[in-house]
C-alpha cells in the first residue's frame, strides 16, 4: 500500500519542533543569553563605525537589549516547568526579532542595506529553538517586515523601493531559512534515531535477562517436579496416586514447554521480520500442532512494528490460539491484518462455539477466574491500542494498534 505525499511529509519531515527536557532547553537558553549580551558591544560598534539615523536611539536598544538578556537569565534560573520554559523562548524570539528590526530601521537612510544580513542571525536562532517550522516562519517574517522597512524608507526618507534589492535579500534569507531549517530537521531526525536505538538495546538486554532468568530458575524448577513425579510414579503405589502424579509430570512439562516458547521469543531478534512474517510462522506451527486449520490474510505491505508492540502481538495471538484448542472446539481459524496509514488493525475469529455468555466485558470473565482475555487486552492497551471482542459465531477479537514511523 503506497503512502500519499502527504502522509510521506509527515513521516519523512518531522515539522515538530524538536522534543527536549528541561535542563536541555535551560542550557540551550544559557548559549542564547550569552550570545544577546556579545551583541552588546557589537551593536556600540556598529553604533562608532557607521551612521545610524539616531545615535541615542542604537544606544537605547543596546541598553534594551542588555536588561532582556539580564531578565531572561533570571526567569531562565527560576523557572521549573517545559511550558514554561517553552514560552520563555518564543518570547525572547519574538524580543530579538524586534530588536533587529529596531536596529534595521535606523540604517535605511540610504541604499546601503547591509543591516538585512543581521536577521540571518534570528533565523538561526528560530530553527535551533523550533526547527524548520521556526526558520521557515522567520523567512516569512523578513519578506514581510524586508517590505514594510522599504515602504518606510520611501516614505520617511525619500528613497526610492528596490524591487531588485527587496528580491535579492527575500530569496536569500529564505534559502539561509530553508539550508539551517533543513539542518536542524536532521539533527532532530539523528537524534529520534539515536533514542529509538537506544530503546532498542535497553529492550534487548531486559528481554535475554528475563530469558536467562526463566530458564535458570522456573524452568529448571519445573522440570526437577517433572523428574520427581517420573521417579515416585516408579514405585509402588495406588492407581489414584499413580494418575494424579502423571497429572504433575504432564502440567510440568507443558509449563516448561511454554516456559521454552517464551524464553526462545524473548531471545529472538526480530528486526529484519515484518509481523505478518512472524504471526504467519505461529499460525503455521499451531495448525500443524492441532490439525486445525488455518488462513492469514493482509491488507498492505508487511510492516516492522517496534520490539514491544511486536512481542505483545505475538503474545496475544498465542493465547488467543491456546484458548481455541482449548475451549472453542473450534475446526478453523482466520487471522486477517489490515495495514493503514496510522494503525494496524488485527483480527482473530474461529468458528467454534464462542464464549457461552452474551457478555463482551473481559473483566466479567476476570471475575470467574478466566485471566487469558484480560491479559490481552492489557498487552494491547501497554502498547497504546484498543481491544475489542465479539461473541456470535464463534469468538472474534477485535484490536487496533498505532503505527510508530521507522528510521531508515
Amino acid at each position: 500500500m503506497k503512502a500519499t505525499f502527504g502522509e510521506y511529509l509527515t513521516r519523512r519531515i518531522p515539522l515538530a519542533p524538536p522534543r527536549r527536557n528541561l535542563r536541555e532547553m535551560k542550557n540551550l537558553e544559557w548559549i542564547f543569553i550569552a550570545l544577546r549580551v556579545l551583541e552588546v558591544p557589537v551593536v556600540l560598534v556598529m553604533v562608532w563605525l557607521h551612521h545610524p539615523i539616531s545615535m541615542d536611539g542604537m544606544i537605547v536598544l543596546a541598553g534594551l537589549l542588555a536588561v532582556c538578556s539580564i531578565i531572561d537569565g533570571f526567569l531562565n534560573y527560576k523557572i521549573k516547568g517545559t511550558s514554561a520554559q517553552w514560552r520563555l523562548g518564543i518570547a525572547m524570539l519574538a524580543a530579538n526579532t524586534l530588536f533587529f528590526w529596531g536596529g534595521i530601521l535606523l540604517f535605511v537612510h540610504d541604499f546601503h542595506t547591509a543591516g538585512y544580513a543581521y536577521f540571518a542571525i534570528v533565523i538561526i536562532e528560530a530553527a535551533v529553538r523550533f526547527g524548520l517550522v521556526g526558520s521557515v516562519i522567520m523567512g516569512v517574517v523578513f519578506a514581510l517586515g524586508l517590505w514594510g522597512a522599504m515602504i518606510f524608507r520611501l516614505l520617511v526618507h525619500d528613497v526610492r523601493f528596490s524591487t531588485s534589492g527587496y528580491a535579492f535579500w527575500a530569496i536569500l534569507m529564505a534559502l539561509i531559512a530553508l539550508a539551517v531549517g533543513l539542518l536542524a530537521r536532521e539533527s532532530q531526525r539523528d537524534r529520534q534515531l539515536a533514542e529509538e536505538l537506544v530503546k532498542r538495546g535497553v529492550l534487548l538486554a531486559e528481554r535475554h535477562r528475563i530469558a536467562r532468568d526463566l530458564h535458570d530458575t522456573v524452568l529448571k524448577t519445573l522440570q526437577g517436579l517433572a523428574m520427581e513425579a517420573y521417579a515416585l510414579r516408579r514405585h509402588h503405589i495406588s492407581s489414584d496416586g499413580d494418575e494424579k502424579l502423571k497429572y504433575i509430570e504432564l502440567v510440568c512439562r507443558r509449563s516448561s514447554q511454554e516456559i521454552r516458547d517464551v524464553v526462545y521469543e524473548l531471545r529472538r531478534d526480530e528486526r529484519e521480520d515484518g509481523i505478518a512474517s512472524q504471526l504467519s510462522r505461529i499460525l503455521d506451527t499451531w495448525s500443524r500442532d492441532t490439525a486445525i486449520s488455518s488462513a492469514l490474510t493482509i491488507s498492505g505491505n508487511d510492516l516492522q512494528l517496534p520490539l514491544m508492540s511486536s512481542y505483545n502481538l505475538r503474545c496475544v495471538l498465542s493465547e488467543a490460539l491456546d484458548n481455541v484448542r482449548s475451549h472453542a472446539s473450534a475446526s478453523r481459524v482466520e487471522v486477517f491484518l489490515d495495514m493503514m496509514p496510522t494503525d494496524l488493525q488485527v483480527v482473530i475469529q474461529d468458528d467454534g462455539c464462542g464464549m457461552g455468555t452474551v457478555t463482551t466485558d473481559v473483566y466479567h470473565f476476570a471475575h470467574e477466574g478466566k485471566f487469558g482475555i484480560l491479559g490481552m487486552k492489557e498487552r494491547i492497551e501497554q502498547i497504546g491500542g484498543q481491544f475489542s471482542i465479539e461473541d456470535g459465531s464463534g469468538m472474534r477479537l477485535v484490536m487496533k494498534i498505532p503505527l510508530t514511523p521507522s528510521y531508515e
